[in-house]
């Protein structure tokens, strides 16, 4: 069975962009400090703070690393946990601070210059069609990194060779267009994915260099790990929260000053115990079908029933050392189940790894000093009801 264990060592590597050739490397007794993360949605973050005492001739070298052009990555025990562009570096009288973002930061820099027109079901001249709307997702960064006269070189990032794909057996049908169809939505890639693709079932994080497009973890997804309340350390709590709960989702492009034109769509579950309990959503997708809409509904409503229960860790609370599950396996998304055994609400229960959160306190046999917190949240499976509004 695998094992959290704890690192007895970190390596900070400085590599010049697209992680292959390293710049420079401090000794791993400079290291006085690591952290690093994981995210399901968004961009994580990483840092490291070096002992100028303890850098030697790495000094100069510290001195010369330029953010975007430069990247930091952490190996734990030797093996590449996280990497991504430096984005800041701050020099103090004793110490070094090296801070960085992973490789989606940037879709947050990167504006779209292609017209969004996945629609038809044969591919147009661009190649672009309805399809999983993972697939969408690759086509987007492929053609504005990949394919863009902008791209010089091509790829410059070095992302696209490091996709990872599961695609859902949804075809999704998706466009953002002007009256003319032919306007292009200039706004970054980062905007194009929260705004409109998650809501569509797009969710993506990063392991080490690779982005990975994928579905939300379901419950019908293998756990990557079983916990019991004994591997996570500190006063834990569990917290079954009803002013979340839901039963029915309603997705609605009314607007408020004009009613008209808007189109709703509802889907769930009615005659329940909890009665019905309504999750009203607003979209701004003005080419919106009832099929977008009832999918937008449909995520809304996911871990609202049966109500929300939630895993609370306080600051500070960590992962045991003994926890059955190793760093490799905690990625963002994927699903980790819980046992609250020993508790009044004794439950088992499938929940969905949103956030890992990594620090270690270094110098040399520094290891005692790794913390590793984990976020969950609730997974639940939502039937859909025919005949929606």
């Amino acid at each position: 069975m695998a094992e959290l264990g704890c690192a007895q060592e970190y390596q900070a590597v400085i590599h010049w962009r697209g992680g292959a050739r390293p710049f420079t490397s401090p000794g791993v007794g400079a290291l006085t400090g690591v952290s690093w993360s994981r995210t399901a949605g968004d961009v994580s973050e990483a840092s490291v703070t070096i002992a100028k005492a303890g850098a030697g001739e790495c000094c100069v070298q510290l001195g010369q690393i330029e953010p975007w052009v430069h990247e930091l990555s952490l190996y734990r025990d030797s093996s590449l946990v996280w990497q991504g562009p430096v984005t800041r570096v701050t020099e103090a009288r004793e110490t070094v601070t090296i801070e960085a973002r992973d490789v989606l930061a940037w879709l947050d820099r990167i504006v779209n210059t292609v017209q969004l027109r996945y629609i038809g079901a044969e591919p147009d001249a661009e190649g672009r069609h309805a399809g999983p709307v993972q697939w969408i997702a690759h086509h987007l960064l492929n053609k504005n990194i990949g394919e863009s006269p902008l791209s010089q070189p091509r790829d410059w990032c070095g992302v696209l060779d490091y996709i990872v794909r599961r695609d859902s057996d949804q075809i999704t049908k998706f466009e953002k267009d002007g009256s003319d169809n032919q306007s292009i939505w200039n706004v970054y890639l980062s905007t194009i994915f929260d705004d409109e693709l998650v809501s569509r079932g797009l969710e993506y994080t990063t392991v080490g260099r690779s982005i990975v497009l994928r579905a939300p973890a379901t419950e019908t997804d293998q756990p990557q790990a079983r916990l019991f309340m004994e591997d996570i350390a500190g006063d834990v709590q569990v917290i079954r929260d009803g002013a979340a709960a839901a039963t029915y989702g309603w997705a609605t492009t009314q607007q408020e000053q004009n009613i008209s034109p808007g189109l709703t769509v509802g889907t769930g579950q009615v005659g329940t115990p909890y009665g019905r309990l309504d999750w009203l959503v607003s979209s701004t997708a003005e080419s919106a079908d009832e099929d977008d809409l009832r999918a937008i509904a449909r995520q809304a409503l996911g871990g609202r029933y049966p109500a929300p229960t939630s895993i609370s860790i306080p600051t500070g609370a960590q992962l045991a050392v003994t926890a059955p599950v190793s760093i490799e396996q905690l990625v963002a998304g994927e699903r980790i189940d819980v046992v609250t055994n020993g508790f009044c609400m004794d439950i088992s229960q499938a929940f969905r790894l949103s956030d890992v959160d990594v620090t270690w306190a270094g110098g040399t046999g520094g290891g005692a000093g790794e913390q590793v917190s984990i976020s969950l949240v609730p997974l639940s499976s939502v039937a859909d009801e025919p005949g929606g509004v």
